[in-house]
């Protein structure tokens, strides 16, 4: 099991270390800020977890999807307080056919990442 410790810092900042492998996420969430804020990379969690749920099943399909690439533009409620929406822009090499890309574009949605977001939140896809 993965363990991560997060330490808060200075001005909102975070620092949190994957303890097995010493790998490091910041957060930022004042401006000026150079990192993203939580809300941010949960945002870029669910797009890594579809794009990696792609390659995985391209990988079995016998198929090439590097550079595939996943816009996600996080929607947040009136107070900021939750994240109440994705609209999510998939952009997949030109060799595969819209078939393939809409078949990659909903088999995204059962990342793990994806599966654990709150079944309220509302998402918008568009596959270039």
């Amino acid at each position: 099991m993965s363990e991560i410790k997060i330490k808060l810092g200075a001005d909102l900042n975070t620092v949190g270390t994957l303890e097995s492998k010493q790998a490091v996420v910041k957060t930022a969430f004042n401006d000026p800020r150079s990192d993203m804020n939580p809300g941010e990379l949960v945002a870029n969690a669910l797009g890594a977890c579809m794009l990696t749920m792609i390659g995985f099943l391209a990988g079995r399909r016998g198929e090439k999807v590097e550079g595939t690439e996943v816009t996600v533009v996080p929607g947040f409620d009136e107070k900021h307080t939750r994240i109440t929406s994705f609209a999510l822009t998939f952009v997949f090499p030109e060799h595969l056919t819209q078939a393939q890309k809409d078949f990659y574009a909903k088999a995204a949605e059962s990342c793990p990442v994806h599966n654990s977001l709150r079944a309220d939140i509302a998402y918008k896809i568009t596959v270039k």
